[in-house]
């Protein structure tokens, strides 16, 4: 179904570049104060910057801001700490950064640096549980865990979204350890190194879905060090430097997905140092000060080529050590935090829904825009392969793949790039109705779903989509035969919820790193339903429909019954979700088949609002974007 389209096709990009017509990198990306971005028309707040906070000799409240996109300049200073300490820790999300615990005298004080408003004061938040000093820091984009100290194991959790409050005390640390490291993901915290014991080469694993456990011991550091520092992304973690007992260049990596072999060794720092501090982007890690110095040189790591010595970039403004450091952009998390979305909005393959299928063997793809979500959805040119209902869709921040369904052959696979489809591998059995799909940034996975009325089916197919043209592979089983269900996840892990009598209110876990075990059973919604349809971010899961009310699965305490929020803007079923880090969208269903609902996931006790109509309206449908399981938007 040809259409103008207003969009690049490959010969034509190559014809503007040739021709000097098309627009480079500088053109449209234009710099904003406090390193942010506006990406042309549409404009969003990444902050490219790391701070290191506090520090030593003579005590220092001093934050020292890095900006990545001009890291050979010396640091500027901004706003202090509420009260010069050294020997603290420090994580943070894409809004604000966490200080916490320090020297002198022990101290439980936290305070919080406003990445948008960076020259004021740090504000005072909630105690840690005790006051400590020596301790480490990760967390993911709700909360943050503090492990360690001078003679505890203990762990403490701040939530950011209400960190006034003390810190809860969570399972601890394997061992009581002090001058440790940590770093991680959306879904783990990696507490490694430390003394007094070796010192250690160990590295404890706090499973952020399951934190009141003991943290579970991992594949060791190359060598037993204290003093230490890390950083990392989505996929590995970095541990630089340290003393063993003498100071060292070293720098150690963690495999995310091999996280119980011992860490391969990497290209060392610049210089060997201790009692520094580290924090990064998606593609760098920066670390700072340390000792015997003191220093005031910044390595810079490259993670796509780890091997080399790290860069010397620009130095701090003045040395330090025993310092702590935070970032917007380390730990793979998103560009984009919830205190940004209100004044800018997003362009790109993640600003962007696509639904498609339906009934009445319904072959159309809509596109929602989040940037302007009250207009009606548009209409692609290009259609799914095959006229189809009842099927499940997933993807990545590249593709979207669109498979199953009744008369459904093929998995058709949408570019948001250029917004066309093309026909890719199939599932394992085609045809198969009612299932759900659910993914992260490499593989897709395609769950449960019904041969016929009576006959469900307890499959999942696995997508790569680095080889999207085979067909998918089996891997390990549902717990039970469901269909009619649900599913959204993170990075890690997938959570399927609702569908057939028996399963309708019972919640399971698909593990990404060992997926070919049967899942695991976790919570369960309030109430049995199906025909309901679930989206969102690094660190929650919305399960909404089969009535009104949507449900909110915390994934760091999965096996919790699932909380009610804010309902939809009415009762239906048969309906679809997508959304990004910030927004979930429930579209079409039945009864309303029209209807776009968008929840607002920083206030999520507020009912949906309705926003702008598809431009079809249907039911059992399948929905997709860039940006929903914790992808960056």
């Amino acid at each position: 179904m040809p259409s103008p389209r207003g969009i690049f096709r490959l010969k034509q990009v190559y014809e503007e570049q040739l021709s000097g017509n098309w627009s480079v990198k500088s053109d449209v990306w234009l710099q904003l104060p406090g390193g942010l971005t506006n990406f042309g028309t549409g404009a969003v707040e990444t902050f490219q910057t790391g701070y290191f906070g506090g520090g030593n000799p003579s005590v220092q409240s001093t934050v020292r801001r890095v900006d990545y996109s001009n890291d050979t300049a010396t640091t500027s200073d901004r706003g202090p700490l509420s009260l010069a300490r050294g020997l603290l820790a420090a994580t943070g999300n894409s809004s604000y950064g966490w200080f916490g615990g320090g020297d002198p005298g022990s101290i439980s004080t936290v305070d919080r640096i406003d990445y948008s408003n960076d020259t004021a004061t740090a504000s005072v938040k909630g105690p840690l549980s005790l006051a400590r000093d020596l301790l480490a820091a990760t967390g993911n984009s709700s909360y943050g865990w503090f492990g360690g100290g001078l003679t505890v194991s203990t762990v403490d959790r701040i939530d950011y979204s209400n960190d006034t409050a003390t810190a809860s005390v969570k399972g601890p640390l394997s061992v009581a350890r002090r001058l440790l490291a940590a770093t991680g993901n959306s879904s783990y915290g990696y507490f490694g190194g430390g003394f007094p014991a070796g010192p250690y080469s160990t590295i404890d694993r706090v499973d952020y879905s399951n934190d009141t456990a003991t943290a579970s011991v991992k594949g060791p550091l190359s060598a037993g060090r204290y003093g230490l520092a890390a950083t990392g992304n989505s996929s590995f973690g970095y541990f630089g430097g340290g003393r063993i007992p003498a100071e060292v260049s070293t720098v150690d990596r963690i495999d995310y997905s091999n996280d119980t072999a011992t860490a391969s060794v990497k290209g060392p720092l610049s210089l060997a140092r201790v009692y520094f501090a580290a924090t990064g982007s998606s593609s760098f890690g920066y670390f700072g000060g340390g000792f015997p110095g003191p220093f005031s040189t910044v390595d810079r790591i490259d993670y796509s080529n780890d091997t080399a010595t790290a860069s010397v970039r620009g130095p701090l403004s003045a040395t330090r050590y025993f310092l702590a450091a935070s970032s917007a952009r380390a730990n793979g998390f998103a560009a984009v935090g919830p205190s940004v979305t209100a004044n800018v909005s997003r362009s790109g393959p993640a600003g962007y829904g696509y639904f498609g299928g339906g009934s009445g063997n319904n072959s159309r793809v809509q596109r929602i825009d989040y940037a302007n979500d009250t207009n009606t959805a548009v209409l692609l040119g290009d259609d799914l392969s095959d006229g189809r209902d009842k099927l499940a869709a997933t993807g990545n921040s590249s593709f979207g793949y669109f498979g199953g369904g009744r008369n459904g052959t093929v998995v058709d696979r949408v570019d948001y790039s250029n917004d066309t489809l093309s026909a890719k591998g199939n599932l394992t059995t085609p045809g198969r109705e009612n299932l759900k799909a659910v993914g992260n940034a490499n593989f897709g996975y395609f769950t449960g779903g019904q041969d016929s009325p009576a006959t469900y089916r307890s499959d999942v197919d696995r997508i790569d989509y680095s080889s999207d043209t085979s067909t998918a592979l089996d891997k390990g089983p549902l717990t039970a035969n469901r269909a009619q269900h649900s599913a959204t996840g993170n990075q890690s892990f997938g959570y399927l919820a609702g569908g057939t009598p028996g399963v309708g209110s019972k919640i399971e876990r698909i593990d990404y790193s060992n997926d070919t075990a049967t899942a695991a059973l976790k919570g369960q919604l309030i109430a049995a339903k199906s025909y309901l349809a679930a989206t969102g971010n690094a660190n929650f899961g919305y399960f909404g429909g089969g009535n009104s009310r949507v449900e909110r699965v915390d994934y760091s305490n999965d096996t919790a019954t699932a909380v009610e929020k804010g309902p939809l803007s009415v009762a239906r079923s048969e309906l679809s979700a997508t959304g990004n880090q910030n927004f979930g969208y429930w579209m079409g269903g039945t009864p309303n088949s029209n209807t776009i609902d968008r929840l607002d996931y920083s206030n999520d006790t507020t009912a949906a609002t309705p926003k702008g109509a598809l431009a079809v309206g249907s039911r059992l449908s399948a929905a997709v974007s860039g940006g929903e399981y914790g992808l960056p938007n």
